[in-house]
């Protein structure tokens, strides 16, 4: 049996692990990570990818708690981006340097175009009407242009991971982990069983961070914590392919997002736009074919002329794992528990990934004088784990566009 001592062993690889991951060991620090599926493959590769200063958040006109954690973020990303600071995200695919904010003719969508320029790093710009991108060339409202990323989450997750490919296996926590506990939260050693090539590594690390997403839920019960700091929020959302615009943007009505739109291109260079908002939230009460009569009906409401009879459609559900609130309500900012050696975090939003890691390395202790590197050699007949795909690229059951009756409240 191979032993090794690390500082920390994180479980979980989507972006708050790999973050956390590079943040750690850019500190000095020794530090591995175990993903038992596929990099990225819950929340992260199945978000939007707009990197938002909060602009969501303050559409009542009020710049909320959840608006401030936001607002300082996509600055960092941009410079990540860019390639000047570290991590270096400069592989990443950025769908778009910005994305457009539009009203419907009534009233209160006026009054949340006006609430959204406040207290925002990036203020929206109105965009003239000779200059409206095509789909929106009919919408009787204002529309603006806010200067603010959209990322391929693939690609993100790729670059966060390939600096450290040496230290990242693919090993599936719920049977091939083994946790020897003294207390609750209080890890002594992880046993890692790769069945199928016949390898067990002894892990003694002095920290476990958990950013196993939903996944959390069950680590913490196996290691004596509470299962009830967290909660999960549902998202049923739509897919839809064929002939149709690049695109990205929000239609908002007082302070809900009423759609969220970002577009990508599939292996088939055929353009899929996911579409979210207020839809995927009263989604998860629906089923797909409900689900996709709405959709339909709000999209000729709030992109009036938008021609859908070349397209293709379909439904996809995530769930999204976050620190619990009273009345299930969403975070304003990432949660981190420390309990023993055992730091429990959820990001709550992509953007703020770069948040959690740094408090994720400020309650670290400092490495041990006597702490070994990660070694190559320990690792290298691992597994590795791969980056998931977009759910376009996974999903078979895509339906033919048919015209559905539109809803009375849809406009």
């Amino acid at each position: 049996m191979e032993s090794l001592k690390v500082d920390a062993l994180i479980i979980g690889g989507g972006v708050a692990g790999l973050w956390t991951l590079d943040a750690l060991r850019r500190s000095g620090r020794s530090a591995m990570l175990i993903e038992g599926h596929r990099l990225g493959g819950g929340q992260t590769i199945a978000s939007q990818g707009i990197l938002h200063s909060g602009l969501k958040y303050s559409l009542a006109g009020v710049l909320t708690n959840a608006a401030r954690e936001a607002r300082e973020m996509p600055v960092l990303w941009r410079r990540c981006i860019a390639g000047e600071t570290e991590p270096n995200l400069s592989a990443v695919a950025v769908s778009s340097e910005s994305f457009h904010l539009w009203g419907t003719h009534s009233a209160s969508s006026r009054i949340g175009l006006l609430g959204a320029q406040l207290g925002l790093k990036v203020t929206p710009k109105s965009v003239p009407r000779a200059e409206y991108p095509t789909v929106l060339r009919d919408c009787p409202g204002s529309v603006f242009r806010v200067d603010e990323q959209v990322i391929a989450p693939a690609s993100l997750v790729a670059a966060l991971a390939e600096p450290h490919r040496d230290v990242i296996v693919r090993v599936d926590p719920a049977t091939e982990v083994e946790f020897e506990t003294t207390a609750p939260g209080v890890v002594r050693r992880i046993y890692l069983h790769a069945a199928r090539r016949n390898l067990t590594v002894r892990v003694e690390p002095r920290s476990v961070i958990l950013t196993a997403g939903k996944g959390n839920g069950i680590l913490r019960s196996r290691l004596g914590l509470d299962t009830g700091a967290m909660q999960l929020r549902p998202l049923h959302y739509v897919l839809l392919r064929g002939d149709l615009p690049e695109f990205h943007g929000h239609c908002v009505d007082l302070n809900r997002t009423r759609v969220s739109i970002t577009s990508s291109r599939d292996q088939n260079n055929r353009v899929v736009w996911q579409v979210g908002g207020q839809i995927s939230e009263d989604g998860v009460r629906m089923d797909a074919e409900s689900l996709l009569e709405l959709t339909q009906s709000e999209l000729q409401a709030v992109m009036p002329g938008l021609d859908l009879s070349k397209t293709e459609w379909t439904t996809c559900r995530v769930d999204r794992a976050e620190g619990t609130t009273r009345g299930g309500a969403r975070p304003d900012s990432y949660r981190l528990l420390q309990e023993g050696n055992v730091l429990s975090a959820w990001p709550t939003k992509l953007v703020l990934a770069p948040q959690l890691a740094a408090a994720i390395l400020e309650q670290m202790p400092a490495s041990a004088a006597n702490s070994p590197a990660t070694s190559l050699d320990v690792l290298r007949h691992w597994p590795h784990p791969e980056v998931a795909s977009p759910a376009w690229e996974e999903i078979r059951n895509w339906l033919p566009y048919r015209r559905r009756p539109a809803r009375r409240n849809a406009a």
